[in-house]
C-alpha cells in the first residue's frame, strides 16, 4: 500500500484519503511497536541483571 502510494505521490496524481491516512496509522503503530519492544526489551535486561 506505501509503494502505491508512493508512485501515486511521485506521478503528481490526487490521492485517495482512505488508503493515505489508513497507510500514516500502520506506520505510526509500527514505530510505536518497534519502539515499545526495544524499550521491554531494555527494561528486561535491567531486570535479569539486578536479580544476578
Amino acid at each position: 500500500m506505501g509503494l502505491s502510494f508512493l508512485q501515486t505521490f511521485y506521478l503528481g496524481e490526487s490521492l485517495n484519503f482512505g488508503p493515505t491516512v489508513l497507510m500514516v496509522l500502520l506506520t505510526f503503530v509500527g514505530i510505536g511497536m518497534a519502539f515499545t519492544g526495544i524499550l521491554l526489551n531494555s527494561i528486561s535486561g535491567l531486570f535479569r541483571h539486578l536479580k544476578e
